[in-house]
C-alpha cells in the first residue's frame, strides 16, 4: 500500500525495486514496475512475476527478475 495511501511516489518505488524503475504495463489495466537493470546486476529469477508477465504477453521468452510491483495502473502517476 502506497505510503499516502493513494499512489505510489517515486521514491517509494525505486526503494521497493532497488533502483531505477521500469513501469510495463500489462493485460487488466495493470502496470508491472521492476528494476530497470536487474538483469544487469544479477538479481535472482521471479518465477511469479514471470508467469504474469507472459500472461500479458505470451509467446515471449523473456523473464524477470528481482522483486516487483504489480498494481492498479491508477495508483502510480
Amino acid at each position: 500500500m502506497p505510503q499516502n495511501g493513494k499512489n505510489f511516489e517515486l521514491d517509494e518505488l525505486n526503494k521497493f525495486v532497488g533502483g531505477y524503475i521500469e513501469i510495463i504495463t500489462l493485460k487488466g489495466s495493470r502496470f508491472m514496475v521492476l528494476n530497470e537493470e536487474g538483469k544487469l546486476d544479477g538479481l535472482p529469477f521471479n518465477q511469479r512475476a514471470t508467469m504474469v508477465f507472459r500472461e500479458s504477453f505470451p509467446g515471449t521468452n523473456d523473464f524477470i527478475v528481482g522483486n516487483v510491483l504489480v498494481c492498479p495502473n491508477d495508483m502510480i502517476e
